[in-house]
Parts: C-alpha cells; structure tokens; sequence
C-alpha cells in the first residue's frame, strides 16, 4: 500500500508558494512601480518647465515612464495573462501617453504655484491624453458613449483652463523654487574702512594716560602752575 501524505504535501507547498508570488508579490511590485512611476513623472515634468537641473529630471521621467510600463506590463500579461488580448506595441504606446498624461496632472496640481502659467497648461493637457489613452486601453470603440466621453472631457479640459488662467494671473510665482533650500541672505556692503575700523584692535591704555583721561587738565590750570613755579624760583 502506498503513501500519498508526502506527494500531497509536496503539492500544497509548492501552491502555496505559488499563490504568494501570484496573489501577493507579483501584484505588490506591479502597484508599486505604477504609484511611485507617476511621482516620477510628475516631479521630472514639473522641474523641466522650471528649469532646474535639465538633465537630471529627463532622465527621472523616463525612468518614471519605465516603470508604469514595467507595471502595467505585470499586470495585464503576466497577472491576467493578457485577458484583453491587447498587441504588445499598442500596449507600449499605450502606457507611454498613460503615464505621462497622469504625470502632467499629478505635477500641475502639486507645482501650480511655483509656476501658474505651466501648471495651467500641464492639467488640462494630461486630462486630455490620460483619458484618450485609457479608452485605447479598454478598447473602446466610436460611438454615441464615447462621443459623450470625449465631449465630456473637452469640456472639463477647458473649463480648468480658462479656471486656471484666470486663477494664475491673481497668483504671484516665488522667487526661487526648492524643497528645503536655505534662503538667500543679503549680505550688506561694507567698505574698506569700516572692515579695518571693525578689524583693527584696540590699543590698551597705559596707567598715565588713564590718570590723565579720568583727571583732566585745563590750559588755566597749567597757565597758574606755571606762574607758581616761576614764582618759586
């Protein structure tokens, strides 16, 4: 008679084992490079139209864009084995315009007022280009619905810009922009005299000329000491 204990727990080990890289680390990693791509994007849209450190934040944009990829791609072909049966090429282009239309919103919103005019330009924009890209990735097709949908988003789409505009031209753009940058300190204009006045040091008085300074002499007082003396003599 044999045994069947050691190969159903062979079995139950190795699903379970499965069912954690399926139900819990594959899809943490595919949420997790979707939510931290978008700050990517967002903060490297952002600080392009600011112009601060140009190469640095083209460079964290696409990696930002890599990463929604990388996640969406987790998600719909090795998670759901490509229910939708989507092609790879329109998935990639897809989930560029995806990522970058949520980027421009993210970022608008959270840098509207380091730059007003940018951000007015960003939001609607990455309204825009999000929702036409995620209709292409549910596959809709032309119709009465759709039609709605992308008369429907115009119409948001310029109701935030004209909003915006009017909004920025009230708003006043800081000076300089950074996260926890130290504020610039004026330095005052001092002369060449007043440093050597300010560095010089004090020459410490002598016994006499302390006596002298707390017991001052007048001319009269010297002009009869004189005569006493011619006097004496």
């Amino acid at each position: 008679m044999t045994s069947t204990a050691p190969s159903s727990l062979t079995e139950s080990t190795g699903s379970a084992k499965h069912s954690v890289r399926s139900h819990l680390l594959l899809p943490f990693v595919a949420y997790f490079l979707m939510l931290a791509s978008t700050s990517f994007i967002a903060g490297g849209i952002v600080h392009l139209g600011l112009g601060e450190n140009t190469t640095f934040y083209m460079a964290l944009a696409a990696v930002g864009v890599v990463c929604f990829t990388a996640g969406n791609y987790l998600q719909e072909y090795v998670i759901r084995k490509n229910e939708r049966g989507t092609a790879l090429g329109k998935f990639l282009l897809v989930s560029f315009v995806l990522s970058v239309g949520i980027g421009m919103m993210t970022g608008g919103v959270q840098h509207f007022l380091d730059n007003p005019p940018y951000s007015t330009i960003l939001i609607p924009s990455g309204l825009l280009l999000a929702v036409t890209a995620f209709a292409m990735r549910e596959g809709l097709t032309l119709g009465r619905k759709v039609t709605q949908l992308i008369s429907g988003t115009l119409a948001v789409a310029a109701l935030l810009f004209g909003g915006l505009s009017a909004l920025s031209t009230s708003v006043s753009a800081p000076a300089a922009h950074g996260h926890g940058a130290a504020a610039e300190e004026v330095t005052p204009n001092v002369s060449a005299a007043q440093h050597s006045a300010v560095d010089a040091p004090e020459t410490a008085a002598t016994p006499v000329e302390a006596e002298e300074a707390a017991h001052p002499v007048t001319d009269a007082a010297d002009g009869h000491e004189s005569e006493d003396s011619h006097a004496g003599h």
